[in-house]
């Protein structure tokens, strides 16, 4: 029974991922956006997750490690999102999305919901309470799963300090801009990250 609903909850994210990103108007997006990149990670790994469900159960073989070990990878990734949009975005505050950032059939408050909320909780619930007997032996999982968030960050401190691009986030309150409290924030963006892996990775 927990690996139907495993399979059902992965469906389910695959679903509001796949109508969420696809109504991004510009695609290009899905790299500017951590939202939208984690989110992206995510509808890989559910699809996968999904595939490598279904085939078990006709089989009756377990799923693959690569399958829960990209799980591991998304269900990181969406909670650090969840957290970073709360602790770090005022809950969508810093974030200049508009309606002309979707598709007529989604407006970026629904986004906020489905990418923030909906996703992160669901793929929360199936990672730790649902996905419990397919088991990660291996440790090297615990540095894989931190390098999508580090290289984005690496990568958003170095365009953002040339001014190579228009930053996604305004991290600094007030009107003037504090590049010292904009760096500090990028820095510890990741190490939520890694926090929230860390205590994911010995809950499971």
């Amino acid at each position: 029974m927990l690996k139907i609903a495993a399979l059902i909850a992965n469906l389910s994210i695959v679903f509001c991922e796949v109508y969420a990103l696809g109504h991004i108007r510009r695609k290009s997006d899905v790299l500017k956006y951590y939202t939208y990149l984690q989110n992206f990670l995510a509808l890989i790994a559910s699809l996968i997750f999904s595939f490598c469900s279904i085939v078990c159960l006709i089989t009756g073989k377990p799923i693959p490690e690569l399958a829960k070990g990209l799980r591991y990878m998304a269900a990181s990734g969406l909670a650090a999102t969840a957290f970073i949009f709360i602790a770090f975005l005022g809950a969508g505050k810093k974030i200049a999305l508009t309606e002309d950032d979707f598709l007529p059939g989604l407006k970026p408050r629904s986004a906020n919901i489905l990418l923030h909320y909906v996703c992160p909780a669901l793929a929360l619930a199936s990672f730790i309470l649902l996905e419990r007997d397919v088991r990660i032996t291996h440790d090297f999982w615990t540095g894989i799963v931190a390098l999508p968030s580090c290289i984005y960050w690496i990568l958003y401190i170095i365009l953002s300090a040339a001014k190579l691009w228009e930053e996604p986030y305004n991290f600094s309150s007030g009107k003037g801009k504090t590049g010292i409290l904009d760096v500090l924030t990028v820095v510890l963006i990741p190490l939520s990250f890694i926090a929230i892996s860390f205590v994911l990775w010995n809950i499971m």
